[in-house]
C-alpha cells in the first residue's frame, strides 16, 4: 500500500474511532445522538464512509512537494468536494465540516514530512500542517472590525469579534497546541497503564474539552456559560480514575444526559480527539518514514 493511501486509512480509523467512543457527553456516539436532533450514529457512518476516498488525496498533497504558501488552496479544493459528499451522505446535516478543515491539513502535513524525509512524529506533522495555514486567522478574521463584511456575521465571526476566540482556524495555525499537549500526552499515559485504546480515549476527549476553546459550546450557550458552568462540569469529568468502573461510567452516562438535555455539544474537542488518533496512529506506525 502507497503512503498516501496509508495515511487515508488511519484518517478514516480516527474518525470512525471517534464516534464509536461511548459514552461521550452530548456528543452522537453508538448509545445515541446526545445534544443533536438532526443526526445520529448511523448518520455519521454515512458521512465517514463518504469522506474515505478524499483522505488519501489531501496526503498526496504534501508527498508530491506541493508548498505551504500554495497548501490551502490545493486542498480547499479537494475539501469543497468533501463537503458536498457529506450534505448528499446525510441529506444535508453538518457532520464532519470542521473535521474536514483540521484532518485535511494533518493529511497534508503528514505527506510533507514524508516528502521532507522528517518522519511522521506529531509535531513535526503539526507544524507542517501549520505552515499551510499562516496568517490565516488574520487574514479571514483580523479585517472583521474595521472592514465589516455585507453579509451576515457567521458564528465563528462573531464570536472572534466578541471574545477573540479563534476556534480550529487557530488551533490549526498555532500547530494543534491543544491536540500535541492535551490529546496526546493523556491518551498515551492511558495506554502505557495499560488502559483499553476506547477508555484512553475517552480520558483524552475529557482533557480536550476542559483545555480547548470550543466554539461549538460558545455558540450554543454562550461563552459565560462556557466560562462558568461547562469547564466546571469537565472538571468534573476529569476527576474519574482510569480504567474506567462500572460507577465512572454511570457518572460520564449521566453527565452525557444533563449535556444532551441542555443542548451542549462539544464538537470541537470531538473533532481534537479525531486529530489525536490520527497523529498517535501515524507517530506509531510510521514514525521515521520517508517518501515511499
Amino acid at each position: 500500500m502507497s503512503l498516501h493511501a496509508a495515511l487515508g486509512v488511519i484518517a478514516v480509523s480516527a474518525t470512525l474511532w471517534e464516534v464509536f467512543i461511548a459514552p461521550k457527553p452530548g456528543l452522537v456516539d453508538r448509545f445515541g445522538p446526545g445534544s443533536h436532533r438532526d443526526m445520529d450514529f448511523v448518520t455519521f457512518l454515512l458521512s465517514a464512509s463518504a469522506l474515505a476516498p478524499f483522505w488519501q488525496k489531501q496526503a498526496l498533497e504534501g508527498l508530491r512537494g506541493v508548498p505551504p504558501e500554495e497548501a490551502l488552496n490545493v486542498l480547499r479544493r479537494t475539501g469543497i468536494e468533501m463537503d458536498r459528499a457529506m450534505f448528499e451522505a446525510t441529506s444535508g446535516v453538518n457532520t464532519h465540516k470542521g473535521l474536514i478543515f483540521a484532518l485535511s491539513l494533518l493529511l497534508y502535513g503528514a505527506g510533507r514530512c514524508s516528502f521532507l524525509s522528517e518522519g511522521l512524529r506529531p509535531e513535526k506533522v503539526a507544524a507542517a500542517a501549520a505552515a499551510a495555514v499562516s496568517g490565516c486567522c488574520e487574514k479571514e478574521l483580523g479585517s472583521l472590525e474595521s472592514e465589516p463584511p455585507a453579509r451576515p456575521l457567521t458564528s465563528g465571526e462573531r464570536i472572534y469579534l466578541e471574545h477573540g476566540m479563534t476556534g480550529i482556524r487557530g488551533e490549526a495555525e498555532r500547530g494543534f497546541p491543544t491536540v500535541l499537549e492535551h490529546g496526546i500526552p493523556p491518551f498515551r499515559r492511558a495506554l502505557a497503564r495499560g488502559v483499553t485504546r476506547h477508555d484512553s480515549a475517552l480520558y483524552a476527549l475529557f482533557s480536550l474539552m476542559k483545555h480547548g476553546e470550543d466554539t461549538n459550546i460558545v455558540a450554543r450557550k454562550g461563552y459565560p456559560f462556557w466560562k462558568a458552568d461547562y469547564l466546571p462540569l469537565v472538571e468534573n469529568l476529569l476527576a474519574h480514575e482510569i480504567p474506567y468502573d462500572t460507577g465512572a461510567l454511570g457518572s460520564i452516562s449521566e453527565m452525557d444526559e444533563f449535556f444532551s438535555l441542555h443542548r451542549i455539544s462539544p464538537g470541537g474537542a470531538a473533532d481534537l480527539l479525531t486529530c489525536t488518533l490520527f497523529l498517535h496512529d501515524c507517530d506509531t506506525l510510521f514514525p521515521d518514514v520517508v517518501n515511499i
